[in-house]
């Protein structure tokens, strides 16, 4: 979301924008013919990583903030550990904070669960310091106002895709060629616990067994080493890409059947969105947080079952008609959803909302 955000500040050329980076985000931005009112600042260190390095960043923040005087500053992957002086808007999207109810947890030790229980105490304290939060469903503001106690505002504004999903750019196909009765599936996603890439390797299994002329593959973008851990043993049946650049994603998809996402944790994926658009149909989480956003255009399954994801994964496969009335459905949800540039406005509303109500109570 953030360097989609960024991107889209391009176009607002009536305001100045003053962007902090880590090389993560940098890596992702398209800094070809950047306007004059986009200025960018490269910081090294993680404020999270420990006490020294938040005291270096913090200090770093202020005396940025002391020369460039901000009207307001928005930290659009969380509250950043920084409270300025000017009004903050922060983006929320910690999903174990709100979802405690998810099967992540369950399989997890008394002691990282009570990890996760000290994290939320520490980051709701610093959210709790913000001038306004936003989240990207009405699920996700409801269980979040509730954990602050209503202490701060929080507004929905809902994610979207990258912009090169809405003009995607041919690219050359990353994929061998397809075999006859070949279904691929894609889960394009980075590599976290909570995002259950193990489960593919029982899903495997349980597919090898089935008796079925269609032959499944499975492709992901991971980095080497998680996926040399999870898939040594079925490499031939989970073809790894590794991390791909956002604007040749919407090519892979074409080159894919199914959408795969056995997602245990989520805010909001905009993995969703991207394949309604590109027409492919889903399969995913019977979880919340996917209703919220698939509603009735995904095939669901228990994503700790992975003989019942098979059995999903086929009966689709073999389903020509609910193929297509999935993409029917999907396309008619991708529709609702705003534009990146919409999003990016919303975001600017909000800021100017908040300062105006500040300056009303000096």
């Amino acid at each position: 979301m953030a360097a989609s955000f960024v991107d889209e500040c391009k176009a607002f050329t009536a305001h100045e924008f003053h962007v902090f980076l880590r090389d993560n985000i940098g890596e992702q931005l398209n800094k070809q013919n950047v306007p004059s009112h986009i200025k960018f600042y490269r910081f090294n260190e993680r404020p999270g990583k420990g006490l020294a390095a938040y005291r270096r960043t913090i200090k770093k923040l202020n005396n940025y903030e002391d020369e460039l005087n901000p009207d307001c500053v928005v930290s659009t992957g969380g509250h950043g550990y920084w409270r300025p002086k000017a009004p903050l808007i922060a983006g929320f999207n910690i999903p174990h904070f709100v979802y405690p109810d998810s099967p992540y947890f369950d399989q997890m030790n008394l002691k990282s669960k009570f990890i996760w229980w000290v994290k939320e105490k520490v980051h709701l304290r610093f959210y709790g310091r913000t001038d306004a939060l936003f989240v990207q469903t009405l699920d996700v503001k409801n269980r979040l106002e509730n954990k602050l106690n209503k202490k701060v505002p929080v507004h929905v504004i809902s994610n979207t895709v990258n912009g090169h999903f809405l003009d995607p750019k041919n690219v050359t196909d990353k994929l061998p060629e397809k075999a006859e009765n070949e279904v691929r599936l894609l889960m394009l996603s980075s590599y976290y616990p909570h995002k259950n890439h193990k489960i593919i390797r029982e899903t495997v299994k349980e597919l090898n067994k089935q008796n079925t002329s269609k032959q499944f593959k499975f492709v992901v973008t991971l980095p080497g080493e998680p996926y040399n851990r999870l898939f040594s043993e079925v490499s031939e049946d989970v073809i790894n890409l590794g991390r791909l650049p956002i604007a040749e994603c919407p090519g892979l998809y074409k080159e894919c059947d199914f959408m795969f996402l056995p997602s245990l944790l989520e805010c909001f994926s905009a993995s969703y969105i991207e394949a309604m658009l590109m027409r492919k149909p889903i399969l995913t989480s019977d979880l919340g947080f996917a209703h919220t956003v698939c509603k009735d255009a995904a095939v669901y399954f228990n994503p700790t079952h992975p003989n019942e994801i098979a059995n999903k994964i086929i009966d689709l496969a073999e389903n020509i008609d609910l193929q297509n009335d999935l993409i029917e459905k999907g396309e008619r949800i991708a529709s609702e959803i705003g534009t990146p540039s919409k999003r990016a406005s919303s975001i600017l509303a909000l800021c100017e909302e908040v300062v105006k109500n500040k300056k009303s109570q000096i």
